[in-house]
C-alpha cells in the first residue's frame, strides 16, 4: 500500500521551495510518494494547487491522490487536510515545524500520511537518515545537497521558462551582475549592498567591456535609487506595494496574486542566470537564488558572511529554524 509525504507550503518562494526540497529528499529516502499542497491562498485566492501551476516536478503529485483515511501524523492533520498550515496554526496557537510536522530524522512512522510543516529546509535534520546507500550524502554540505536536489528535480513551467528566455535575451549582454535586496519586512543593510556592488563594479569594468546589472528588489524605492547611482541596472517589469509592505502574501493590494509568483520566479532564476551575484544569505529567496546559479564561473557574494562570528551563526539559526 501506498504511503505519502505531504509538504504544506507556506510564507515565500524560497521558504516553499526549500521545505519542498527537503521532501524530495525524504520521499526518495523513505519510498513514500511526495505530495506538494500549495492551496493556502498566498499565491491564489482560488485554492488552486499553485505548486503544480509554477513547476514541473515528476517525483510529486498533488493532493487528489491521498486517500481518505485517520492514519496521519501529527494527528493535528487529521480531518484538516484541506487547511492551509497558517490558518490551522492561528486557530490551534501552534509554532510549526515542533508541532505540526513529523520529525525528519526518522523513517519509521507507520501512519500512511505525514504531514511535513516547515518555513525552510531541513537537511541538517535528515543526516542522521545518511548511512547506507545514502551514505554519499553524509560527504556533501547542506548546500550541495540541496542544489543536487533543485537541479534534478524542480523545473520551471514552460510558459514562465520562456518568459525567463525572452527576458536574458532582450536584455542580458556581457557580464552580468545580479543583486537582490529584500527591503519589505527583510531589511537588508543597503550600505552594505551598495559597498559590495561599487567594489564588484570596478572590477567587472576593467575585464569586461560591457556589463549590466540585474536588480530584483521588493521595493520600488531601492530599485529607483540603484537606477540613480549605478549604471545599467535592469529589472522585470513587476508589481509594487504602494504600502512597502512584502509582496508576497498580500492579498490586500496584489490584484493577481498567480503573476506576483510568476514575476518571483523570473527574478529568482534571472538572478540565478548572472556571472556574479551579490546577496544576503538571511533571505530564503537569496540564498535560493545562490543554489540555482548556472554559469560554470559565477562567483557569489554574500554580504552576511562578513558578519561577526557571532552574527552569522545567528542568522544561520534563523534560516534553520525558519524565522
Amino acid at each position: 500500500m501506498t504511503k505519502y509525504i505531504v509538504v504544506k507550503g507556506t510564507s515565500g518562494i524560497g521558504n516553499r521551495v526549500f521545505a519542498v526540497a527537503t521532501g524530495i529528499l525524504y520521499a526518495q529516502l523513505s519510498g513514500r510518494q511526495l505530495v506538494v499542497d500549495w492551496r493556502d491562498g498566498s499565491y491564489s485566492n482560488t485554492g488552486e494547487n499553485l505548486f503544480f501551476r509554477y513547476f514541473d516536478c515528476p517525483i510529486a503529485k498533488s493532493v487528489d491522490v491521498l486517500p481518505v483515511t485517520d492514519s496521519i501524523y501529527p494527528a493535528v492533520w487529521q480531518h484538516q487536510l484541506h487547511r492551509s498550515l497558517g490558518s490551522l496554526r492561528n486557530e490551534f496557537g501552534l509554532t510549526g515545524y515542533a508541532d505540526m510536522s513529523f520529525d525528519v530524522s526518522r523513517l519509521d512512522y507507520e501512519e500512511d500520511i505525514i504531514v511535513l510543516s516547515a518555513y525552510t529546509h531541513k537537511i541538517h535534520a535528515m543526516r542522521p537518515l545518511f548511512t547506507g546507500d545514502a551514505m554519499g550524502l553524509a560527504q556533501l554540505t547542506g548546500s550541495e545537497i540541496l542544489s543536487s536536489i533543485l537541479r534534478e528535480n524542480i523545473f520551471l513551467k514552460e510558459d514562465i521558462f520562456h518568459e525567463v528566455e525572452k527576458f536574458k535575451n532582450e536584455n542580458f549582454e556581457g557580464h552580468m551582475i545580479g543583486v537582490h535586496i529584500r527591503y519589505s519586512d527583510m531589511k537588508v543593510p543597503l550600505p552594505e549592498v551598495e559597498s559590495s556592488l561599487r567594489s564588484l563594479v570596478g572590477s567587472v569594468q576593467s575585464r569586461y567591456p560591457k556589463f549590466k546589472i540585474f536588480l530584483a528588489t521588493d521595493s520600488q524605492d531601492v530599485l529607483l535609487s540603484f537606477q540613480d547611482k549605478f549604471p545599467n541596472v535592469i529589472s522585470i517589469s513587476k508589481w509594487f506595494s504602494t504600502s512597502g509592505k512584502r509582496l508576497h502574501q498580500n492579498p490586500q493590494e496584489c490584484q493577481d496574486l498567480v503573476q506576483n509568483g510568476i514575476e518571483a520566479l523570473m527574478d529568482l532564476y534571472l538572478l540565478a542566470a548572472c556571472d556574479s551575484l551579490i546577496f544576503a544569505s538571511r533571505s530564503s529567496f537569496s540564498f535560493l537564488a545562490s543554489l540555482l546559479m548556472t554559469k560554470p564561473n559565477h562567483r557569489c557574494y554574500d554580504i552576511d558572511r562578513n558578519k561577526s562570528l557571532i552574527k552569522r551563526v545567528e542568522l544561520r539559526l534563523k534560516r534553520m529554524i525558519g524565522v
